[in-house]
Formats: C-alpha cells, structure tokens, sequence
C-alpha cells in the first residue's frame, strides 16, 4: 500500500530507529507553517527535507513521522511499520500509534486526493498489519496546536474513519453550526471567516460561536450580494458564500 518506499528517496530500506509494534491507531500530524506544496516533486522535496531537519537539526535517527500523505495522495514511507515514533511527543504514543503527516500547514486545507490517501493508509494497517482503525490527532497526546484546527475538525468528525473512495466531507462539517455553539467545528468556522477577509477582533478564533462570529458571517455573505440580515445559522448558502468569498479574498491578496 506504500507508493513511494523509503529507497525512492535514497535512504535504506528499513529505518534505523528502535522496534516498536504500534496497534492502537494512526495519529495525523500537519507542518505547523503553510508549506504552499503543489505537486509530487514539491513533495518529494518536502520529505527528504523533513528528514534532514530531524536528522541533523534534532540529532533523531530518522524522520519523525512513520508516513506522509502528499497533496496528490502519495503515501510516503517514512519510518515505515514496526518502528518507534518520534512524532506524538510520549513514549508511550510513540511506541503505540502509527504517526502521519499531511504535508500542509495552518491555513491550508487538505485535498481530496490527501483526505482518501490517510484513508487507504488506515485501511490497510487494519487489514493487513492488525491495527486498531482508531485516529487521533498530535494534540490529543501534548499541548500542541498540531495538527491544526482544519485537520482536527476532521479528525473529530469523523472524515478519516470513512472508506477510502468515499466523498471527502471536508466543509460539511460545518453545515447546521449556530450561536451558542462551541467546539473544534467552530473554530475552523472562525479560522475560515479569517481566511475571508472578516474580522473577529475582540474574541478572536475561540471556539465559541457568539454574536462577534456572527457578525463575521454575516459581513461575507454581504460581500457576496447576500440579503440574509444575520450570520447565526451557518446554512448551504452560507458555506458556499464563505468558500467563495475565500477564494475571492485569497486571489485579490496574491494579485
């Protein structure tokens, strides 16, 4: 199930960090910066720089991760089966869970493609290796903002325990959110109005759907000839008019 094995980036093929047989579940991971990455070979770069940086930067004997997911949908070996993390931050995380990281960063959202490569790769630990198909996401091990608040939305709805070839889900879950909502589905909404040009500036991306991410709600769909007079409902309409508003605000931003 591996697409691109170690020995496709010229290192050996088994890693030489200590054993370990993880069985507990797939834990996802992101970058941390936005990585910009827009093809295989941006990726393969990617991962080998990853490598050097946990090698020489942090004295590891390896790359962190066990796998990485690229944005066409690659899964690239890393340390591979039955060896030790260094990615989930305690022992025992490490020696129990398979890690993966999707090679983007804050404000980038994974595609399709990535979203059913985590899939393949949880499917085929559990049938072949006898991993459990739980998955966790970095912070669910240490106080850490990874893997982000687009990808732990995912984590926690769901969308990577589904089989692979089913549709990616990613925005819906935030379809039926309203005031007096709390939670990780709030805080991508927030982070997403961010993306669009609105303005939370008393609370900020909190995680807690007030009158303030209303507002925000509201102003994007104003920008996109809307007559709705609230954004306390976040209806089809409306996250189909923050996604465009995002792709309106990002281009103006890189023109």
């Amino acid at each position: 199930m591996i697409d691109y094995p170690r020995t496709y980036f010229g290192w050996s093929a088994s890693s030489p960090a200590d054993y370990a047989d993880p069985r507990s579940g797939l834990v996802v991971h992101y970058n941390g910066p936005p990585t910009d990455l827009d093809g295989h070979a941006a990726c393969v770069s990617y991962w080998k720089n990853t490598r050097g940086h946990h090698v020489d930067g942090r004295g590891w004997d390896d790359i962190g991760y066990s796998f990485g997911v690229s944005v066409e949908g690659g899964i690239f070996e890393g340390r591979g089966l039955r060896r030790y993390q260094a990615a989930q931050g305690t022992f025992s995380g490490n020696a129990n869970y398979y890690s993966v990281t999707l090679m983007i960063g804050e404000g980038e959202r994974p595609t399709d493609a990535q979203i059913d490569g985590v899939r393949r790769l949880r499917a085929w630990l559990r049938s072949d290796h006898g991993v459990s198909g739980t998955v966790l996401g970095h912070r669910d091990f240490v106080s850490t903002s990874c893997p982000g608040s687009v990808l732990y939305a995912l984590v926690e709805n769901g969308t990577f325990t589904q089989a692979p070839g089913a549709p990616p889900g990613s925005g819906d879950e935030m379809l039926g959110l309203k005031v007096g909502d709390s939670g990780s589905r709030v805080t991508l909404l927030q982070q997403m109005l961010t993306y669009a040009g609105a303005s939370l500036p008393e609370y900020g991306v909190d995680g807690s759907y007030g009158q303030e991410t209303s507002a925000a709600l509201l102003w994007v769909r104003k920008q996109m000839g809307s007559k709705a007079t609230d954004g306390d409902t976040v209806t089809s309409y409306a996250l189909a008019q923050l996604h465009a508003q995002i792709a309106r605000h990002q281009s103006a931003a890189v023109g």
